[in-house]
């Protein structure tokens, strides 16, 4: 079979890393607002409390329209934070933390952005590896399988060999496609603007990432954040598009919310990590 994978979130653990691009914005912002870092936080953890109460209000903006969730996706709830910090969301210190978003970065993405690259390049030199501890295996068996894998990202294919090459897995056979834009929306005729999966209103237009479906034509796709990686292939297959897969799976971490396990619990395949995939697959190609 043809796997399509995402990468952080399956290949990895993304809590310590979005962790600590978090606590990064945060020494960003004090440093620039004159607050401590843990004021900052304490901001933070203010705003987190609506993304909680209001778990379809917030999230990783792109063109004025939710990409993805602020409860489903770690890095987009750091985005989030930014966000609504920037659109006036209250918080204790909202008016010294917007004139330092301003002043570091001149507006909220700009600020998420840096943070994301910076804090995640200073991370990376304090980690020897972001990979699961069954990633090695993972690969083997499904080499051993003859399955066929392609690791679909939104993070760059130097990063993804990287982490590979430094935990000395050997890729061959796999092809990475990097920058793949899954939180890009925009116009896209064959797709609906929105699709409502229970109480949950995903925005369905993703150029990119149905461009890369349509020329990969899976069988089956995992991913962690259902609005990125598993929205846009189950409404694919619910139309019987030819290039649909016919799996699909959640590989669920800790930070899944509710919504996103009882949508799951109807159309998708719930894996509890990367070592149940080959066995989720089957043992034959295609």
């Amino acid at each position: 079979m043809h796997l399509v994978s995402d990468f952080d979130g399956v290949w990895t653990d993304p809590q310590p890393e979005a962790d600590y691009i978090r606590r990064f914005m945060a020494q960003k912002l004090a440093d620039t607002s004159g607050l401590s870092v843990d004021r900052v936080e304490e901001n933070f953890a203010v705003i987190e409390q609506r993304f909680s109460a209001e778990p379809f209000a917030f999230g990783w903006e792109f063109g004025g329209r939710i990409a993805a969730f602020a409860g489903e996706d770690l890095y987009g709830r750091n985005h989030a934070l930014a966000s609504c910090i920037w659109s006036g969301i209250q918080c204790p210190d909202l008016d010294v933390l917007k004139a330092a978003i301003s002043k570091v970065a001149g507006d909220a993405q700009k600020l998420a952005d840096m943070c994301f690259r910076e804090g995640r390049a200073a991370f990376r030199k304090l980690s020897s590896t972001l990979l699961v501890p069954e990633a090695a295996e993972v690969i083997d068996r499904l080499r051993s399988a003859n399955h066929r894998l392609t690791i679909v990202s939104n993070s760059k294919v130097d990063h993804i060999v990287d982490l590979f090459e430094d935990a000395c897995i050997d890729l061959t056979g796999v092809e990475i496609v990097g920058g793949a834009r899954k939180f890009h929306l925009g116009e896209c005729q064959q797709l609906p603007e929105y699709l409502n999966f229970n109480s949950a209103r995903v925005a369905l237009q993703r150029p990119y990432y149905f461009e890369v479906l349509k020329r990969l034509r899976p069988d089956a796709v995992i991913g962690d954040v259902f609005s990125l990686d598993l929205a846009l292939p189950m409404y694919l297959r619910s139309i019987g598009a030819d290039f649909a897969p016919s799996k699909i799976a959640l590989l669920r971490r800790q930070y899944a919310p509710q919504w996103v396990l009882e949508i799951t619990r109807q159309d998708v395949d719930v894996l509890a990590s990367l070592a149940e995939v080959p066995g989720w697959l089957g043992s034959g190609s295609l």
